[in-house]
């Protein structure tokens, strides 16, 4: 597994279709940050991959950037482990959000459930 390091998150690449993004706590995702991390991706993948979103630290996301977050169009689908109440109510609310209801996503409160759901065809 390769985990590499951008301006704000850390993002591992857990096998040729997946990569695990873990944002650094405290952390405010505005546009330029989204851009950053869907360059990263792109980089990564020449094929569509899953994610999974790992909400262990706390951070907050801009409207905008969550929204233009889901229109990746090689994502194919995004688990997101929220392992305590705070964080499972923003993933909740974060899948509600327009560009993010056309995609597949589940949130999960174990990591490894979460990792599961992304392996299955």
């Amino acid at each position: 597994m390769e985990v590499h390091q951008i301006s704000f998150a850390k993002i591992a690449v857990l096998s040729s279709n997946c990569a695990e993004i873990t944002v650094d706590p405290g952390v405010d995702i505005d546009l330029k940050m989204v851009d950053e991390i869907h360059h990263f991706l792109l980089s990564q993948f020449n094929h569509s991959f899953s994610l999974l979103i790992n909400k262990t630290n706390a951070y907050s996301t801009q409207l905008d950037a969550l929204i233009q977050f889901g229109t990746l169009p090689a994502i194919d689908k995004i688990a997101i482990f929220a392992p305590n109440k705070l964080a499972k109510m923003s993933a909740d609310f974060s899948a509600t959000i327009p560009s993010s209801t056309v995609l597949n996503i589940e949130v999960f409160t174990e990591r490894d459930d979460a990792l599961d759901w992304l392996t299955l065809e």
